[in-house]
Order: C-alpha cells, then sequence, then structure tokens
C-alpha cells in the first residue's frame, strides 16, 4: 500500500521537498534527512539503505516523499 502524501492533493508545487528536488542543477546534491540527492546526467537518490537511479524529477520526488512520509508514520 502506497502511503499519501497531502501535497499530491493540494498540489506538489507548495511541497518544499518537490522545491528542493526541483531546484536542482547538474553537478548540485543536497541532503534531506540523512538521504543524498544529486542530479547528474539522471537523478540519483543514496542513504545507508540505498543507492537508486531515477530517469526524471518527478519520479524522484515521489520516491523521497514515500520514504519520508513512511517515517513520520513510524
Amino acid at each position: 500500500m502506497q502511503n499519501i502524501n497531502l501535497f499530491e492533493v493540494i498540489g506538489v508545487e507548495s511541497d518544499p521537498l518537490y522545491k528542493k528536488v526541483a531546484s536542482l542543477q547538474v553537478g548540485d546534491v543536497i541532503e534531506i534527512d540523512g538521504i543524498q540527492v544529486r542530479l547528474s546526467k539522471f537523478y540519483e537518490v543514496e542513504s545507508e539503505i540505498e543507492h537508486l537511479p531515477f530517469p526524471n524529477m518527478m519520479s524522484c520526488y515521489r520516491h523521497l516523499s514515500d520514504i519520508l512520509v513512511k517515517q513520520v508514520i513510524t
């Protein structure tokens, strides 16, 4: 079951997480709750648990959002 992010309902453009990921330029790296997000040829998410590539910003954002929503619930 996928968790629901409030911003998916009211508009992701107002989500601070979305804004951070959308602001990445090639070569940038940001850290969000111990997760590194970088943009090279694609978006990458790296933590102690995983290192995953994403072909576009929206798929990266949704993955990060799901991780953070799960952290809030548990």
